[in-house]
């Protein structure tokens, strides 16, 4: 009886192992998001009454290797997104099509950034997964 329950437990674990590695395999064509945490908060604007935005980004990138030098150097992508939003206007920060043209300047400074460390942009992508300001 316990040699039944033993080859049955052996059989199981051969037809669960090659799902394990199909699986795997997949992983590592999927595309990954890595969450600036925490989340971006800073002022903006010119002089007079002080403004505030708190942003979340995720950025995208194809493979594990590019996920992990993204994630290297995550200190330098953050500082270089707080700088260019404390830059901002109210004009930029409120216009639907201004908010696109804001992350598509922070997407191509994030890649120009990779570009000087890695040698290669890395980042696909950058979307603003919450977008909140304050007059």
């Amino acid at each position: 009886m316990k040699i039944r329950v033993l080859l049955l437990l052996l059989l199981a674990q051969l037809l669960i192992m090659p799902a394990q590695a199909e699986e795997t395999e997949i992983e590592e064509e999927e595309v990954r998001y890595l969450d600036i945490k925490p989340a971006i908060v800073t002022n903006y604007g010119g002089p007079g009454r002080m403004s505030y935005i708190k942003v979340e980004v995720s950025l995208q990138v194809d493979s594990h290797e590019e996920f992990q030098a993204v994630f290297h150097h995550f200190p330098s992508l953050r500082h270089a997104l707080v700088m260019m939003l404390g830059r901002q206007t109210d004009t930029s920060m409120t216009a639907g099509e201004a908010r696109e043209a804001l992350r598509a300047e922070a997407l191509a400074e994030l890649k120009a950034i990779m570009v000087v460390e890695e040698g290669e942009e890395m980042i696909d992508d950058l979307l603003f997964s919450s977008f909140f300001v304050q007059r």
